[in-house]
C-alpha cells in the first residue's frame, strides 16, 4: 500500500497522538493506520478509504511538497533531508514542504530544522497549498534500483533539481562532552547482510577492551535481541537508546565510533565524528563520499556472482530462495530486467532472518577481523 485518502464519517479519531477530525479528508502512506481504518470499516461504516494514484508531474513549479517513500531508514531520512536542505539553499523554491517522514520526524524537524513537515499524515487543505505534489521514487529515476544497487541518495536527488549538493554539519549539539576515550560500536541493520557478526564484535572488544571502554548501541530489533541472547561477555557494555533523539545524542558525543550499517554513520557525519566504517554490501564511496574522518575498512570480497560491495541493501527472495547475488547465483543485471520488484521482497524476515545471523551471506562471514583490529589499533594512537 504505497499512498491513500480516507475521511472519517463521523467521530473523530486518535492515532500515534495524532487527533484525525471527521469530514476532513487526510493523505498516508502508514500501512498500519491503512489496516486499522480497513478492518473498522468491516465492522462499520467509519470512513470513505481510497487507494490513490502517485500522478507524474507536468512541471515543478516554486511549492514544492516532498512526498517520501514509505518504511525508509535512519540513513536514508539523513540523505533526503541533506538534499531538501541543498534545494532550500539554491532558493530555486519559494516553499518546501516534507510529508510522511513518520518516525523520524525528530530528524527533519529537530537536526535539520525543516519547517514544513507533515510526519503521518497530510490534509487536503494542506497538500492544496503547494502547487507541485513530488513524489520522490516516481520521479526521480535513478533512486528505482536503490534496494539493489546503492547509489548517494542525496546526490541524485540534487542531480535531478539541478542544484548543487551542499555539506551540513552541526556543532555543539546540546552542547555536552564527547565520550572521553570510550568505543562506540553500532553493530546492528535492519539488514543481515549490514549487521556485524557476533564474532566480529566480540573479537574487537577483546582485542580493544584492555585499553579502552566500549559502548555496544543497539535498538529493538530481533538482531539487537539475538546480540543480546549470545553475548557473556562481561566487558561489552550494552546500551538501548530510547527513541530516535537519544540515538541521535548518543551519536553527538562520540569520541570513537565503529559503524558498519548506513544510518548510524550519515549521523556521525554529520556531526563530524571520527571512526571506522566497516564495508559489506555498499561502499564507502557512496556512503563516505569523500567524509575523511572515518577510515574504511574494505569490503575485497569476490565469487562468481558478486564482487564486493555489491550495492544490494538486503536480502531478496528470488524463486522461493531468499539470500543475495550470490546466494542466488544470478547478477544485478538480471534483477534489472525484471517487471516490478514485489516478488523480491516478499518473504518473512522473521523466520528467515535468524538462518543468517548463523550463517552470514559470504562478504559478512568473510569480514577480516585482523585488518580490522590492526587499523582502528593504528590509527586510533595517530589520532
Amino acid at each position: 500500500m504505497g499512498f491513500f485518502s480516507f475521511s472519517l464519517l463521523k467521530d473523530p479519531f486518535v492515532y500515534l497522538s495524532n487527533k484525525i477530525e471527521p469530514n476532513k479528508k487526510y493523505y498516508c502512506k502508514d500501512i498500519t493506520l491503512w489496516k486499522e481504518l480497513n478492518n473498522r470499516n468491516k465492522n462499520q461504516n467509519f470512513c470513505f478509504l481510497k487507494h490513490e494514484k502517485r500522478l507524474k508531474i507536468s512541471s515543478i513549479e516554486k511549492s514544492l511538497l516532498f512526498c517520501l517513500p514509505p518504511n525508509f531508514g535512519l540513513g536514508d531520512a539523513v540523505e533526503y533531508s541533506i538534499a531538501i536542505n541543498s534545494l532550500i539553499k539554491s532558493n530555486k523554491f519559494l516553499e518546501i514542504g516534507i510529508a510522511f517522514c513518520n518516525k523520524y520526524e525528530f530528524i527533519f524537524k529537530e537536526i535539520f530544522l525543516f519547517k514544513n513537515v507533515y510526519p503521518l499524515l497530510i490534509s487536503e487543505d494542506q497538500i492544496k497549498m503547494y502547487e507541485t505534489i513530488f513524489h520522490l521514487t516516481n520521479e526521480v529515476k535513478s533512486l528505482k534500483y536503490q534496494k539493489y544497487k546503492r547509489s548517494n541518495l542525496a546526490l541524485e536527488i540534487c542531480k535531478y533539481f539541478n542544484v548543487p549538493l551542499i555539506d551540513f554539519k552541526i556543532s555543539n549539539y546540546k552542547k555536552k562532552e564527547n565520550y572521553k576515550k570510550i568505543i562506540s560500536i553500532y553493530p546492528v541493520s535492519t539488514s543481515t547482510i549490514r549487521s556485524m557478526p557476533y564474532s566480529v564484535l566480540n573479537k574487537i572488544v577483546e582485542s580493544l577492551g584492555q585499553q579502552y571502554k566500549i559502548k555496544i548501541v543497539i535498538d529493538d530489533s530481533n538482531y539487537s535481541k539475538y546480540l543480546i541472547g549470545k553475548n557473556d561477555n562481561k566487558k561489552i557494555s550494552i546500551i538501548k537508546p530510547k527513541n530516535i533523539g537519544s540515538l541521535i545524542e548518543e551519536i553527538s558525543k562520540i569520541w570513537c565510533g565503529i559503524f558498519i550499517d548506513s544510518g548510524p554513520l550519515h549521523v556521525a557525519k554529520i556531526f563530524n565524528k571520527k571512526g571506522f566504517f566497516i564495508e559489506t554490501s555498499v561502499g564507502s564511496d557512496i556512503l563516505l563520499s569523500n567524509y575523511k574522518n572515518i577510515f574504511t575498512i574494505k569490503n575485497i570480497y569476490k565469487s562468481n556472482y558478486c564482487e564486493g560491495p555489491c550495492g544490494l541493501v538486503d536480502l531478496f527472495s528470488y524463486n522461493g530462495n531468499v539470500g543475495c547475488y550470490e546466494t542466488n547465483k544470478l547478477s544485478f543485471e538480471k534483477i534489472k530486467s525484471l517487471d516490478n520488484f514485489k516478488s523480491l521482497q516478499r518473504w518473512n524476515k522473521k523466520d528467515i532472518n535468524p538462518k543468517f545471523y548463523f550463517n552470514p551471506v559470504g562478504c559478512v562471514k568473510k569480514i577480516r577481523i585482523k585488518e580490522i583490529i590492526e587499523m582502528i589499533k593504528k590509527n586510533i594512537r595517530e589520532n
